[in-house]
């Protein structure tokens, strides 16, 4: 008799369970919708919001570049002679801009494509520059921060020589 009483006492309890699970369920359900309620509230009254690294002060409140950056290294008209071959490592150098952000450099080796030549980020006020091929190479650089109207103007162009003379 004792038996039957676990087994009826089991019967109960599974039935207890499934109330439970069902109980569960639905109050999961129920967060669920309500999450996303909340969430579809959230972006509809924040739907003018911006991503937060693309923020633009307003005009009025930049202030006006600092003076381009001083070419430094490696000094106008300077040639360089290599014994090795290329590719070779040249090391430009300007002034430091305070406040800057990062320095953008240009380097061509025609002058006359040095204005539409891809800039280069450079985070401090060096960097080596591999050179490739035998030539005369033209190079400038500017500075920016996101608190001034617009980047500093470009430095003065300088140019240099390099050529493999083993």
């Amino acid at each position: 008799m004792e038996k039957q009483y676990l087994c009826d006492e089991n019967k109960n309890l599974g039935g207890i369970m499934e109330k439970n699970r069902i109980l569960l369920i639905n109050k999961l359900s129920y967060f669920a919708f309500v999450l996303l309620i909340l969430i579809i509230t959230l972006v509809v009254s924040n739907a003018g919001c911006k991503n937060p690294n693309e923020y633009e002060p307003p005009f009025d409140s930049l202030y006006p570049p600092p003076p381009a950056p001083k070419l430094i290294s490696l000094r106008n008209d300077t040639v360089i002679y290599y014994q090795n071959p290329f590719p070779q490592d040249v090391k430009l150098k300007w002034s430091v801009v305070e406040d800057v952000e990062y320095y953008q450099l240009q380097i061509a080796n025609d002058s006359t494509v040095l204005p539409d030549a891809n800039p280069v980020n450079v985070e401090v006020c060096s960097t080596y520059y591999a050179i490739s091929k035998n030539g005369i190479y033209f190079w400038r650089v500017r500075a920016y921060n996101r608190k001034w109207t617009w980047y500093t103007e470009w430095s003065e162009t300088w140019h240099f020589g390099a050529f493999y003379a083993p």
